[in-house]
């Protein structure tokens, strides 16, 4: 079919007139329209699309409607290596240092301005949705490929502004320092949802007429009806003659001369009176008219394409001729065209159709006066209403010899069709980011020899992925970027109060009422051995608690029982709770690990996240108590009185061993043992005093000293030398 279409004009008519009129068109149309000759053609391939090239001399691709497509990398600046060191100090143990890489570059899109992107991918990942948002912190400026846009500022900079071209009649986008560590530390391959066109909708007519201009001047006359597409994808280097023909052949169009139409397009009226058989002076004969031979019979059709509901990933639909006698085979084509399944199916069932009625083949003889009928002009035969193409025509003796061929099939509509399942990623927006900053006791598995302090961060809305956490020491005068948070934490509000328990076993009889931010987060019950090994770790206010069963109630709300309660440390919270407090789930992949400078102990520190639709993020502010280097409160702290004098005994209890060892002690935790005793009489503190062991004796003349009294109160703080005393144990004891 295209063969006929392009082949055909060169070779209008034959015979000594016909042949100098039949040259001088033929090569006007193939130089002006096509381009030149003697390449050889490869019609109906389909470039690559969805691979990112940096090769010299690559095609620019011409793209119409909207298409997904990878670009070719225009500049870059190379791979940008950048550390970052914490610790290294006294307290604070070795120096830590952390590499990180980004880049900047440039992806060419499409050799012709474009109205805009909607989605980007990147290693196949979602990471622009179509509302323009970016799903990760990416700094991105599109040039739209005007004939008067400028020079990229960063390319400028980097390569000196006489170096730089402005890439005119290119559209391009430029990634500044774009964070690589999610793609190996490398340049991800990017594919794009190019805009070409701001027209709704579009069909195949309009994407020949946009090969065919040419500097703004139209060289073929498009006209009719044509297959409905989304995009059109030219990626190849040709001619133009090689990306209209597969158009024009799946179109069932027809060319003729300078006009492409299509069905329902002009039919050019030949008379009865004037239409003879090629057997000299007999009329025109019905009966003439004859079948190709069987070696065109086509079976079932196959088509190719780009699914517009899979993200534009490869699709195949098929439509077969049911209850055919004759057999035949399988015709497969492959559009270069964006479409739904149901566009597509419609395309192949309309190709079968007309495989089928262009196998009737009739021929006539015209007068001379007719020379300007060319082949594929679409035409009628008398009172017929079948219409006809002309595939080729002679000029011998004065007389117009015209070879035509049926095209006048009307496809019977197919069924609805489906596409199938692909892993697409749903187009949600983010949303803005919760933040929370948590100065907590150690966790399991960290062991910091500084200040810490871990972000929590996730979003309510389902389309939230990540975000960029910055953080300030000076009150928000400068941050300075502390991380990426992936994922989210698990957070929420306690909707109900949890009541006071019992730290030294389970707790079977509180429970607490969680509501999570999300749909997207989900709380599950794990098993008592499980917990005990460290599953099911939350913050509910200032308490730290395990929780062994949950209840779903309502969509994001659950029940939480089973505890384990004042989990690391933090028994003094058991009994202080209230409604609205709130929850966060500590794991610690999902959590972001902060470590201010040693000197920021006892000052405000501030943090703000730079995920999409964080623009108008209110920094949190957390006061640093270096909790984590804090010692744990004294356990089994007892007093007894002998003759009027108190003994205080208590065991030690270590922030970096929570596990009991087989009756070996857990380590120290700290540079030296030492305890900050704290008495009070009667609810007045009356004596502080620092002892190396664990035991302390408040004698009677001490008592009497301190202006007597009959309770007897005594605080137990294990001491740092880091951060000072940490969490105190009380006992109170009554002398009679």
């Amino acid at each position: 079919m295209a063969t006929i279409i392009l082949g055909t004009v060169g070779r209008i008519f034959g015979g000594p007139i016909g042949g100098i009129i039949g040259t001088a068109l033929g090569g006007f149309v193939d130089r002006g329209v096509f381009g030149g000759g003697g390449r050889p053609r490869d019609v109906g391939r389909i470039g690559n699309l969805g691979v990112q090239s940096a090769a010299y001399g690559e095609p620019i691709a011409f793209m119409t409607g909207r298409m997904r497509a990878a670009g070719n990398l225009l500049w870059t600046s190379g791979i940008k290596e950048s550390t970052a060191r914490s610790g290294g100090g006294k307290r604070s143990g070795p120096a830590t240092t952390t590499y990180s890489y980004s880049a900047s570059f440039a992806v060419g899109l499409a050799g012709r301005q474009i109205a805009g992107i909607g989605r980007v991918w990147a290693d196949g990942k979602l990471i622009r949705d179509s509302s323009g948002s970016f799903l990760t912190p990416v700094v991105m400026r599109l040039h739209g490929g005007s004939d008067a846009q400028p020079t990229d500022p960063l390319i400028a900079a980097f390569e000196g502004a006489a170096g730089t071209p402005a890439y005119r009649g290119i559209a391009y986008a430029v990634f500044e320092n774009m964070p690589l560590a999610d793609y190996g530390n490398r340049i991800p391959n990017l594919t794009f949802e190019i805009i070409a066109d701001a027209a709704p909708s579009q069909n195949a007519g309009d994407v020949i007429a946009a090969l065919a201009t040419v500097r703004g001047r139209s060289l073929l006359a498009v006209s009719g009806n044509f297959p409905e597409v989304a995009g059109h994808f030219s990626g190849r280097s040709g001619s133009v003659a090689e990306a209209v023909a597969p158009l024009i052949e799946m179109s069932g169009a027809s060319l003729a001369g300078l006009a492409v139409v299509g069905g329902g397009g002009a039919v050019f009226a030949l008379p009865e009176a004037d239409c003879h058989s090629q057997v000299p002076g007999e009329a025109r004969n019905h009966e003439r008219r004859k079948r190709a031979g069987g070696d065109s019979l086509v079976g079932a059709v196959e088509v190719a394409f780009y699914d517009t509901s899979r993200d534009y990933q490869p699709g195949l639909q098929r439509a077969r001729r049911d209850g055919d006698v004759e057999g035949g085979g399988t015709d497969h084509q492959s559009v270069a065209c964006a479409m739904t399944p149901v566009q597509a199916k419609a395309l192949a069932a309309a190709i079968l159709a007309r495989s089928h009625t262009g196998r009737l083949r009739t021929n006539v003889r015209l007068p001379w006066r007719y020379l300007t009928v060319l082949p594929g002009t679409r035409v009628s035969l008398g009172d017929d209403a079948a219409t006809w193409r002309v595939r080729e025509a002679r000029f011998e003796a004065f007389v117009v010899h015209l070879d035509l061929e049926r095209i006048d099939a009307l496809a019977v509509a197919p069924a609805t069709s489906d596409g199938g399942r692909a892993l697409v990623f749903v187009d949600q927006p983010a949303g803005p980011t919760t933040l929370a900053l948590l100065d907590l006791p150690i966790l399991p598995g960290d062991v910091p020899t500084a200040p810490r302090i871990w972000a929590a961060a996730s979003g309510h809305q389902t389309g939230w992925r990540r975000a960029g956490i910055e953080t300030s020491g000076d009150d928000g005068a400068t941050y300075t970027t502390a991380g990426l948070v992936e994922a989210g934490a698990v957070q929420g509000t306690a909707v109900t109060r949890l009541g006071a328990g019992n730290v030294d076993s389970w707790d079977r009889f509180s429970s607490v009422d969680v509501l999570l931010l999300s749909d997207a987060m989900w709380l599950e019950s794990r098993s008592a051995a499980s917990v005990l090994a460290g599953a099911n770790l939350a913050m509910v206010g200032a308490e730290i608690i395990q929780f062994a069963d949950v209840e779903a109630l309502s969509p994001r709300r659950f029940r939480l029982s089973g505890l384990l309660r004042g989990r690391r440390g933090t028994e003094a919270a058991v009994g202080n709770h209230g409604a609205g407090e709130a929850f966060v789930l500590l794991d610690l992949p999902s959590l972001l690990p902060i470590d201010p400078p040693a000197d920021a102990l006892g000052r405000a520190y501030r943090a703000r996240a730079t995920g999409v639709g964080d623009a108008a993020f209110v920094p949190v502010v957390v006061t640093i108590t270096g909790r984590a280097l804090r010692p744990l409160s004294p356990a089994h702290l007892a007093l007894a009185a002998v003759n009027g004098t108190v003994a205080a005994q208590w065991i030690r209890r270590s922030r970096t061993g929570f596990g009991w060892t087989d009756f070996v002690d857990a380590p120290l935790g700290e540079a030296a043992e030492a305890y900050r005793v704290e008495v009070s009489l009667d609810g007045r503190v009356v004596r502080r005093a620092d002892v190396a062991a664990p035991g302390f004796t408040y004698s009677v003349a001490d008592r009497a000293s301190d202006g007597g009294g009959s309770i007897v109160t005594i605080a137990v703080a294990q001491f740092s030398a880091a951060v000072g005393p940490g969490d105190a144990a009380r006992a109170t004891l009554t002398l009679i």
